[in-house]
């Protein structure tokens, strides 16, 4: 790469030769550096993090060990020929960096897409505008006294801020589903995870009226789960929904069109076709702003979204539950999202899940504030039409452990709490 005093990479990679340690204070992404060697050598100075402080000769010693000949005397000679006072502005810089490398990913992305306008190249351009708003790097702060003034009022006013569902789910999450807060529900394929939260959804319209929903289906069609919408809520056997013409009698009709006037009535939107991670937060962004009372998204279920751009499943994963779990923060929003779990229950003896079996990654447990799962209480109950099924919440961050009890009537697509 040519040297240009004026590029930030130059300043940048001045201060952490230097002083290692300041990538503590300071992500930088090995990417921002452009060139595939200076991205090797930034890559390299990220890593060294946990090897405690080191001063120049130290990483220089360290870096030719695992990468000779990575750079030239000449390129070195550009690197070190910094100033102090880079030191000093280092975050400025990093703000350079950052800025510089998303603003000409945003031209190229631009360019692909005016020479050939693909979905494709326009789902890139828009993930890169996304990826250049959230690694901005500017924060809001809250000072101490924000903090205590907020206090302060809490201490005199009771703020219901929780979107309530089932009585016993409530009192689990400190009062509902609350802001802020990505709560992950799996279970096995067919203990009824989407009919759970058909039925949560029923049941936050039924207490909330007011309330703005979204449910992100990618495994179902709107009309299938218009059909367990209507089914759930007149307690009608799901196999009448198929051809409701010759199934249904005519009062059964009758029904249905009043429930359809009913749930048309809210503020409840399905999306079937929205399928990518960058689409999800774009409709949950759009529908918050617009909500004019409380907003919950339901995305069933997290290994169907895709994220363009990341063929390895594993970092997907990651990628996902890491944005889901800002935007919950950032909005001030509670978001339900539903997680397939591992087949490896299946070769246990006992049925109960456990944490270690949500798939693909650990970061689901990480970046969920809640974590629950649903799971038939006796096996042989599996194909009942009426099942004993658990609601094991086993990570509440906010709230206690607990199992709740609960009954799913799988024909009329029901769950409800089992007292006593």
């Amino acid at each position: 790469m040519a040297y240009n005093p004026n590029n930030p990479i130059w300043h940048v990679l001045y201060c952490v030769t230097q002083k290692p340690e300041l990538t503590k204070s300071e992500w930088i992404d090995p990417n921002w550096m452009r060139d595939k060697r200076l991205i090797i050598l930034m890559n390299f100075i990220n890593k060294q993090e946990e090897a405690g402080d080191m001063n120049y000769v130290e990483l220089r010693s360290r870096l030719d060990l695992a990468h000779p000949d990575l750079l030239s005397l000449d390129e070195w000679e550009l690197i070190i020929n910094g100033n102090l006072m880079d030191i000093k502005q280092f975050g400025s810089w990093v703000k350079a960096l950052r800025r510089s490398y998303y603003r000409d990913q945003m031209k190229a992305a631009a360019k692909a897409y005016a020479d050939n306008p693909s979905e494709s190249n326009l789902d890139t351009m828009m993930q890169t505008a996304q990826d250049s708003m959230s690694n901005d790097g500017d924060v809001n702060e809250t000072t101490m006294a924000e903090l205590a003034q907020d206090m302060d009022k809490r201490l005199d006013t009771h703020r219901d801020d929780g979107i309530k569902t089932y009585a016993p789910i409530n009192t689990a999450f400190g009062g509902g589903l609350m802001p802020g807060r990505l709560i992950t529900v799996g279970a096995r394929p067919g203990v009824g995870k989407s009919a759970f939260a058909i039925n949560l959804i029923l049941k936050a319209l039924e207490k909330q009226p007011k309330i703005s929903v979204d449910l992100f289906s990618l495994e179902m069609t709107n009309a299938q789960n218009y059909n367990r919408l209507i089914s759930s809520y007149l307690g009608l056997e799901g196999r009448l929904m198929i051809s409701p013409d010759t199934s249904l009698s005519n009062k059964q009709k009758s029904d249905v069109r009043t429930a359809g006037t009913i749930l048309s009535g809210y503020d409840l939107r399905l999306w079937d076709r929205v399928t990518t991670l960058q689409q999800i937060e774009k409709v949950i962004r759009q529908r918050t702003a617009s909500a004019k009372g409380q907003y919950l998204a339901v995305v069933d279920y997290l290994g169907l979204i895709t994220v363009p751009r990341q063929s390895d499943r594993r970092l997907q994963i990651e990628q996902i539950t890491r944005e889901l779990k800002v935007l919950t923060n950032e909005l001030n929003i509670p978001i339900l999202l539903l997680s397939q779990l591992s087949r490896n229950i299946e070769q246990r003896q006992s049925q109960r899940p456990m944490l270690s079996d949500l798939r693909e990654s650990g970061s689901i447990e990480q970046d969920s504030n809640a974590v629950g799962f649903l799971y038939n209480e006796d096996r042989s109950q599996a194909h009942e039409k009426i099942r004993s099924v658990i609601f094991s919440i086993q990570k509440n961050r906010e709230g206690e452990l607990t199992d709740i009890n609960m009954t799913f009537d799988a024909e009329h697509m029901r769950f409800g709490v089992a007292y006593g």
